[in-house]
C-alpha cells in the first residue's frame, strides 16, 4: 500500500497546511423517531380499483410548479393491468399539497395521498409510503420529474413477467435544465445515446456505479425486492442519495433489464446535492466514500470493486481544489494513499476512463417524435 507517510510527502509538495483531523464526516446520523402519530391517508376506498399490478411511488416537497407534469405522466398510462399511485407529501410550503390532493378528488380510483402535520425527510417518506404499496411491482417518479411515454409501465411489466431472472427495468432518460427561466430538454440527445449496451443491461455489478446507468424515475423493481433491500441495513438516512445504495445492493443479486426508450424526464434542479455549490458537493463526495466503507464490508466476498471509491476520492480532490478547501483535497489524498496500491490506482482509474469511452459514440434509442408526447393534453 501506499503509505501514510507517502501521501503527507505528497501533501508537503503541494504545501498544504490544513488541520490533521478529518471530521468531515462526523455529521450525525438522522434520529430514528417514529413517523408522526398524525401521519394519515387520504383516499376513498369505495372506488380504489381491485389490488393493482403496479404501484408508483412519488415523494414530493415544495414541488408546486412541476407536480401537474409527475402526476399527469402516471396517470396516462395505457395498461391493461390496474396500477396506484401512492403521493408522499412532505409537509410542503407551498401548493404542493394542495395540488396532491385535488388530484386525489379527481382520480379517486388510482390516487393516494399520504400526509402530516411535519416534515419525515426524504429517505422516510420514501419508506412509509413504500409499506403502503399494494403492487406486485413498484417504480419511482419524484415530484419533480416526469414520464413522457405512456407506455412505460406496459413494457416494463412485459419484460419483468417474462424474465424472472431480473431484478430490475430501467430505461433511457433525458435532462431539462432551466435555462432563462424555462425548463428545457432535448430528446435527440438521451443520456444513454452515449453509453454502450453492455453497460446498461445484464450483470453490471462490476459497473453499477457508473452514474449514467440507473435513475430512480426509470425503475421498475419488484416489491419483494424492495423489501429486502430496506431489511438489509446497508441504506443509511445519513446519505444524500439513495439511488447508488439500491444500484450496488440490486446488481450484486440480479440482473438488469433494459428498454432502448426515452421514458422520463430528471429536472436538474439549481438545489440538488450536487449543484447548491462546491460545499454540497465536497459533502456529498465525502458521504460517498462513507457509504463505500460500509459497502466493502457488506459485500466482502462478492467482487465488488474499486471504481466508485476511485471516482468518489477523485471527485474530492477536483472540487477540494476548485473551492480552495485543501483539508477536501487533504481527505481525497489520504483516502487513495489508505486503500489502494500503485497499480491499482493506475488500473482503476484507466478502467474507468474505458468505460467511459464508448459514451463519445451516440447509439440508437427510441425518442418521442416531439416534445408534445411528453406534454399534458
Amino acid at each position: 500500500m501506499l503509505s501514510a507517510q507517502h501521501g503527507q510527502e505528497i501533501i508537503d509538495l503541494i504545501n498544504l497546511r490544513v488541520e490533521r483531523s478529518m471530521n468531515g464526516m462526523a455529521e450525525k446520523n438522522l434520529t430514528n423517531d417514529a413517523m408522526p402519530t398524525d401521519t394519515i391517508e387520504t383516499s376513498d376506498a369505495k372506488v380504489m380499483g381491485k389490488t393493482p399490478l403496479v404501484t408508483v411511488l412519488m415523494i414530493t416537497y415544495n414541488h408546486a410548479p412541476y407536480l401537474s407534469d409527475a402526476i399527469h405522466g402516471v396517470i396516462m398510462q395505457k395498461c391493461d393491468f390496474p396500477f396506484e399511485l401512492i403521493i408522499g407529501e412532505d409537509c410542503s410550503t407551498d401548493a404542493t399539497r394542495k395540488i396532491a390532493l385535488e388530484y386525489q378528488k379527481e382520480y379517486p380510483d388510482i390516487i393516494r395521498v399520504i400526509h402530516s402535520s411535519r416534515n419525515v425527510g426524504m429517505s422516510r417518506n420514501s419508506k412509509r409510503i413504500f409499506d403502503l404499496a399494494r403492487g406486485k411491482y413498484v417504480a419511482y417518479c419524484e415530484g419533480d420529474d416526469f414520464w413522457c411515454d405512456p407506455e412505460k409501465l406496459a413494457k416494463q411489466v412485459a419484460m419483468m413477467e417474462a424474465n424472472p431472472e431480473i431484478g430490475i427495468v430501467h430505461t433511457d432518460w433525458v435532462r431539462s435544465r432551466l435555462i432563462d427561466e424555462e425548463w428545457r430538454h432535448d430528446f435527440k440527445r438521451s443520456v444513454h445515446s452515449r453509453v454502450a449496451n453492455k453497460y446498461l443491461q445484464g450483470n453490471l455489478y462490476s459497473c453499477w456505479h457508473f452514474p449514467k446507468i440507473l435513475r430512480t424515475c426509470t425503475y421498475l423493481v419488484r416489491r419483494e425486492t424492495m423489501a429486502q433491500w430496506y431489511a438489509s441495513g446497508l441504506l443509511d438516512n445519513r446519505y444524500p442519495f439513495g439511488d447508488a445504495v439500491l444500484s450496488s445492493w440490486i446488481t450484486s443479486r440480479f440482473m438488469v433489464g433494459y428498454i432502448p426508450a426515452v421514458t422520463a424526464v430528471y429536472r436538474v434542479s439549481p438545489n440538488s446535492a450536487l449543484r447548491s455549490g462546491a460545499a454540497a458537493r465536497i459533502s456529498f463526495y465525502k458521504y460517498s466514500l462513507e457509504f463505500d466503507t460500509a459497502a466493502r464490508r457488506f459485500f466482502s466476498g462478492t467482487g465488488y470493486g474499486d471504481g466508485y471509491r476511485w471516482d468518489s476520492a477523485a471527485s474530492l480532490i477536483i472540487w477540494g481544489l476548485r473551492a480552495r478547501d485543501f483539508h477536501a483535497v487533504k481527505y481525497g489524498i489520504l483516502d487513495f494513499c489508505k486503500h489502494f496500491t500503485l497499480p491499482n490506482f493506475l488500473a482503476t482509474g484507466i478502467k474507468n476512463v474505458i468505460m467511459r469511452l464508448p459514451t463519445l459514440k451516440r447509439q440508437r434509442r427510441w425518442v418521442p417524435a416531439s416534445a408534445s408526447q411528453c406534454q399534458r393534453k
